[in-house]
């Protein structure tokens, strides 16, 4: 199993884009996935209709594990975290009390990979699910979007990862695709890969804006859960994935990431 961080130090700049696209693709070449929505609005949940309990409400009621919070399509699973943005504030210690048995469910599923969508800013010495995922000893690679106006914020921001995540891959994405942008984005990349920081970034890339990527569409997951038969409504809804837009495998900025994560060995390409 291998854990992928997708991390930011701002709101907005492709999170859950990202991680979607990873879940998705990951889960259509047989790879067996967990999506971890780690977002206090749930909007990766939300984009695919996910609209039960999270994780914290399951536990605060006494419910099973995974039993209201954990939805799937084949072997892409979605692992929502919060009903709603106030339960960071209320519930979030609840989740401390259960990681033995959260991770231990996990653990079960035989998973290939997880995914964690997180929210802004998170850290990998105070934060609950970064704990949790720690828990499982296995390998760790994080990517870190960036826009063009935040790139040192964010360099910053990974430094203080070094000794949690191995592999790191810098995006800096939403580039303007005209000539001049994406010039002066290319500049900017190759100068944090020279300035010392190859050995902080093993992979820098720069993605332009491509307003077809965050055409999201609503993918009702509400009739069936993990241990539910395929069904044909189930197979129409993947069928649909796979021909939107907003899951195109012609993206090579994407496809490229993709293969650099499932890889051993990273390398800088423009």
């Amino acid at each position: 199993m291998e854990v992928v961080y997708v991390l930011g130090v701002k709101g907005g700049i492709g999170k859950t884009t990202f991680s979607l696209y990873f879940a998705n693709q990951l889960s259509l070449t047989g790879k067996k996935v967990l999506y971890i929505d780690h977002d206090y609005f749930s909007f990766g949940s939300l984009i695919l209709g996910h609209n039960d309990l999270g994780l914290l409400e399951e536990i605060e009621n006494n419910l099973p594990i995974f039993s209201r919070s954990l939805k799937n399509i084949n072997n892409l699973y979605i692992l929502k975290l919060f009903s709603n943005p106030l339960d960071a504030n209320k519930d979030y210690s609840l989740l401390s009390n259960s990681i033995p048995q959260v991770v231990n469910s996990i653990a079960k599923m035989g998973l290939d990979y997880v995914i964690l969508d997180s929210s802004v800013g998170i850290l990998p010495d105070n934060d609950i699910v970064i704990g949790l995922l720690e828990e499982l000893d296995v390998e760790k690679k994080g990517v870190f979007l960036s826009d063009m106006l935040s790139v040192n914020s964010t360099i910053k921001y990974a430094k203080l990862w070094e000794n949690a995540i191995k592999y790191k891959i810098l995006v800096i994405n939403m580039v303007p695709p005209i000539p001049e942008d994406l010039s002066e984005a290319m500049k900017i990349a190759n100068k944090v890969y020279d300035d010392n920081n190859s050995k902080l970034f093993n992979t820098v890339v720069v993605v332009p804006f491509d307003e077809k990527m965050y055409n999201y569409k609503q993918w009702c997951f509400t009739n069936f859960t993990q241990n539910d038969t395929i069904s044909m409504e189930e197979k129409n809804i993947r069928a649909e994935l796979e021909k939107s837009a907003y899951f195109n495998t012609r993206s090579k900025k994407f496809s490229y990431l993709l293969k650099k994560l499932t890889e051993n060995e990273f390398i800088y390409k423009e």
